[in-house]
């Protein structure tokens, strides 16, 4: 099965970004911009090469990488940090693997979500079936859901790779919808056995515009 490596970085901005000329500014953002975009249109098997502007409020900038090879995932992110200087400050950072019969298919949806995910050692010891079942309800119902009107998940591993393990990460068209969604999903079973699910990354794709004002 192919697979590719996840990566999530969330970074806040300095204190003194606003104190910088506007022309410097514009160089850090153009210059990391031109990073991702090289990045979408290589020939290295990136899959994902995205930037969200965060709605969280301790970090402003949101990348996600999805790569073929984990050493692409440093050479990306050293060059983005090159690019940021001093400007930013690495946040957080999520590492997981990600195989493609995971995802739902779908358009390209304007926010996106991702969140570590562990489970208490008590799930893994219930018998295969039962966990099978268990998770069946609560795919179906994300699915079927009234407020289900967009949402493309990718469940992603981090089991010995990080210090969670799973990161789940959706594109969604609607954040309001997506809070319901989530409260829904508070009554499958499924969430019985979940010991972790923050912090929690919320961001919208940007061109980076209004940083620049």
């Amino acid at each position: 099965m192919e697979s590719y490596i996840s990566s999530v970085l969330a970074y806040g901005l300095a204190p003194d970004w606003w104190e910088l000329p506007c022309n410097q500014r514009k160089n850090v953002i153009s210059n990391v911009s031109e990073i991702l975009t090289a990045a979408r249109n290589d020939k290295e098997g990136t899959l994902k090469a995205e930037a969200f502007e965060s709605l969280r409020h301790d970090c402003n900038i949101i990348v996600w990488l999805l790569v073929k090879n984990p050493e692409r995932v440093v050479e990306l992110r050293t060059r983005l940090e090159k690019a940021l200087g001093r400007c930013a400050l690495r946040k957080y950072g999520f590492l997981s693997v990600y195989e493609p019969r995971h995802q739902e298919s779908g358009e390209d949806r304007r926010y996106f979500v991702a969140y570590p995910l562990s489970k208490s050692p008590d799930w893994y010891l219930l018998d295969k079936g039962k966990r099978a079942g268990i998770m069946a309800e609560h795919i179906n119902m994300a699915k079927t859901s009234a407020n289900n009107s967009g949402i493309n998940p990718y469940t992603t591993l981090s089991f010995g790779i990080d210090d969670c393990e799973f990161v789940v990460l959706y594109e969604v068209d609607s954040i309001p919808e997506w809070v319901a969604v989530t409260q829904d999903l508070r009554h499958a079973n499924a969430h019985e056995w979940v010991t972790n699910e923050k912090p929690v990354l919320v961001g919208y794709k940007t061109d980076f515009g209004e940083l620049l004002i």
